[in-house]
């Protein structure tokens, strides 16, 4: 791994996006001529994945306003390491959640058996290329119980990619209520 690898995660509306936004446009303002590219990972299968697609690239519009650098959006949603992204690149892969999701039950994806090595395969192919990679991910691990056997899969994955990614990165920050701890 050439680039650094910092892992971003808290609850659904903790500002853990918008702090990671702020956060690589600042590290990445100190290198000229690089780019900050946000992957992104999410369909749009629905209204309301249309409808958070659009408030994300309305909060990138205005990060990138306020440090005078705007986001290169490359939309990938399965295959990670195939994602258009150069050498010394600072990006924000968003999110980690949407990816598996995408990986386990998308026709094109890989499937439930083969998601997790390639979302480990993808993020070290990026951190090859990147100056920077930033992961944004989910806690869904506090929410209940009873879900179907799918689910729990799903939810477990999740766990053994933010347990795998944590010792490869340099940074493992909490986001709870807009403040990073970690």
């Amino acid at each position: 791994m050439s680039g650094r690898l910092i892992l971003v995660w808290g609850g659904s509306g903790s500002g853990k996006s918008a702090w990671a936004e702020r956060m690589l446009l600042s590290e990445g303002a100190a290198v000229p001529d690089s780019r900050a590219v946000y992957l992104a990972t999410m369909e749009r299968s629905s209204p309301e994945a249309a409808a958070r697609i659009e408030r994300h690239r309305a909060m990138r519009s205005r990060h990138g306003a306020e440090t005078g650098r705007a986001f290169v959006t490359v939309e990938q949603t399965v295959d990670i390491g195939g994602a258009a992204v150069l050498p010394g690149d600072f990006v924000l892969l968003e999110d980690l959640g949407n990816l598996l999701a995408n990986e386990t039950w998308s026709p094109a994806g890989v499937g439930p058996g083969g998601a997790e090595g390639r979302i480990i395969s993808g993020i070290r192919a990026l951190t090859d290329r990147a100056a920077l990679l930033v992961v944004v991910s989910n806690d869904i691990f506090t929410d209940g119980g009873g879900y179907d056997r799918d689910t729990v899969a799903y939810i477990r994955t999740l766990g053994e990619l933010h347990w795998r990614l944590a010792p490869m990165a340099e940074r493992v920050v909490e986001v709870v209520c807009g403040i990073p701890l970690g």
